[in-house]
């Protein structure tokens, strides 16, 4: 009877480190990642899994040059490529094998520039066949398992080799989840349907869906949607396969321990910004900004956001060229929030992402437990005398100026 095999599978860690700023929902820590993962290779080290995978969502890259024209954003691409290499001399210095599959946030030709046109996309591992599936989304933000991908799977289903398999990918078959953003293939039924009829696919990892879903079984496959590593407490799966059974666990590099608090600047975008131009910051923001990364203070920009005039790509695009802006003062914004109106019909707030796009009300309980910031530490610069009022009732203090 061949040996278990034991796969440590971690995935969407939006990674951000030459590009500047974080994600867009600011309760995904890009720019805690790099630090994160040297903590998380101490972990596979004791472990000794005998393989890694990462199902997608690996950098961060912004909108829009995500499905933009690669040659309009030289310095992006530059950047993107150069944080798929933090990531691939980390993989490279684990002496583990470890393999990886790309997802929505991710650049395909950055990606492959680094992780070659040649990556490993099947593999045998103990007595397993290792398949992964480089799909992506096709219409309205839905994924569809089509071209190379879709002939790889009709392959490894119906060709002359027993062995069991593991297939790998970003998004969900199973469970199903309705959520407001399209978690599922476009075919989800129907590749689950051929994937339970072969009768060779024991387990089936999936990211995507960052809150994750217990494993399920169906039909001898067992379904495993991993928890996002980016938020907080930076969870993973550890799946253990024996010859027709499954076992999956799920840990947290942060389980059972306090988070590390640091106070917070908090920058109101109407003092941040010159005029409409997103590009110029004030002079008066450099102080703070300097201050903000002396102190260790995680800078945080609040900028007020109506939905039915603005898009949420269009806003996050907006944080991605302030935080770039901000590098001409030596500092990394750590995260932005869009203040959604106090009076937002219910329709339209439950289209909205349920992080990064709280009420004033709500900001700095959402900054408390999205970043762990220590509100008692935590200055706010801007944002008008309302959002000050509330800054004082969390224990926030308002500053006069930015200069303050």
């Amino acid at each position: 009877m061949p040996a278990p095999l034991t796969i440590l599978h971690a995935t969407d860690l939006h990674l951000r480190r030459h590009l500047p700023g974080s994600s867009g929902h600011a309760v995904r820590r890009s720019r805690e990642i790099p630090g994160l993962l040297e903590r998380l290779g101490a972990v596979i080290a004791e472990r000794r899994p005998d393989l890694l995978v990462l199902t997608g969502d690996l950098v961060d890259v912004p909108h829009p040059f995500l499905h933009g024209d690669a040659a309009a954003y030289p310095e992006m691409m530059a950047e993107s490529i150069d944080d798929y290499r933090v990531l691939r001399a980390w993989l490279d210095g684990l002496h583990c094998p470890w393999q990886v599959v790309p997802g929505n946030h991710d650049r395909l030709d950055a990606f492959a520039q680094v992780f070659g046109e040649d990556r490993t996309v099947e593999r045998r591992l103990g007595g397993f066949r290792i398949v992964g599936f480089e799909d992506w989304e096709v219409e309205a933000n839905q994924a569809q398992r089509i071209g190379v991908a879709r002939e790889r799977f009709e392959r490894v289903l119906g060709d002359d080799d027993p062995s069991p398999q593991v297939h790998l990918q970003h998004y969900l078959i199973r469970p199903t989840v309705d959520y407001r953003y399209p978690l599922m293939y476009r075919e989800a039924a129907q590749l689950g349907s051929e994937i339970e009829a072969s009768g060779r696919v024991q387990a089936v990892l999936s990211g995507h869906w960052h809150k994750g879903e217990a494993p399920v079984t169906v039909g001898g496959t067992t379904y495993s949607v991993c928890p996002t590593f980016c938020e907080w407490p930076h969870r993973y799966r550890v799946v253990t396969l024996h010859p027709g059974t499954t076992e999956v666990e799920t840990l947290a590099l942060d389980a059972g321990t306090d988070r590390t608090r640091r106070g917070g600047a908090f920058i109101g975008l109407d003092q941040l910004v010159i005029g409409d131009d997103w590009s110029r910051l004030a002079e008066g923001a450099a102080p703070l900004l300097r201050v903000a990364t002396a102190e260790e203070r995680l800078p945080v920009v609040v900028a007020p956001w109506h939905p039915d005039r603005q898009g949420w790509r269009a806003a996050q695009a907006m944080a991605d060229t302030i935080a770039r802006a901000a590098r001409a003062f030596a500092a990394e914004l750590d995260a932005a929030y869009f203040i959604v109106p106090d009076d937002l019909d219910p329709a339209t707030r439950a289209r909205l992402p349920a992080e990064g796009a709280p009420s004033a009300a709500d900001l700095f309980p959402h900054a408390r437990h999205e970043l762990g910031v220590d509100l008692s530490r935590s200055v706010l610069a801007g944002g008008g005398e309302r959002l000050a009022a509330i800054a004082r009732e969390h224990g926030v203090r308002p500053l006069s100026t930015l200069n303050q």
